[in-house]
Order: structure tokens, then sequence, then C-alpha cells
């Protein structure tokens, strides 16, 4: 499954253009990443590069929805999986 254009870009404006990566094991620890991304740059690769990430994956009951929406950059989707 796939988030609708409509989740990510309601995503993208909760975001304000930044990372929301709060995660532990990454090098922010728990503290939101905040690295600042560029809207045309989905699903690239390097500065500004972010995807729409699933908080909690579909396959372990995760929904497409904004709740389960959260805008990542590129190096923090990577490092989820």
């Amino acid at each position: 499954m796939a988030f609708s254009q409509t989740v990510v870009d309601d995503a993208w404006a909760r975001s304000g253009g930044y990372c929301e990566c709060r995660r532990r094991s990454h090098e922010h620890h728990y503290v939101r990443c905040n690295k600042q991304l560029v809207y045309g740059n989905r699903g690239r690769e390097g500065r500004g590069c972010w995807e729409a990430n699933h908080r909690h994956r579909v396959e372990s009951g995760g929904s497409d929805a904004l709740s389960n929406c959260e805008i990542l950059c590129w190096d923090c989707h990577a490092a989820t999986f």
C-alpha cells in the first residue's frame, strides 16, 4: 500500500519541510532530526531529499492514514530498515 498524494501533502505541511524522525537508534536520539527538506526532492538521495514513511509498517497492522505517515530525510529513512 502507499500513501495518497493528499496524505503526503498533509504530512509535509505538518512537518514544515523538516525531518520528523525522533528515533532513539539514530544519531539525534529522541530529539527531532529537523533536517531541512526540499519538497521536489522526494524519493531522491542527498541533501534536502526525503520520503514519506509508515511509522508502523502495513505488514504489522499500520495504515496509509495521515496519523501513520511521517516525513523523513533520506538518511533517517534509509536507517529505518
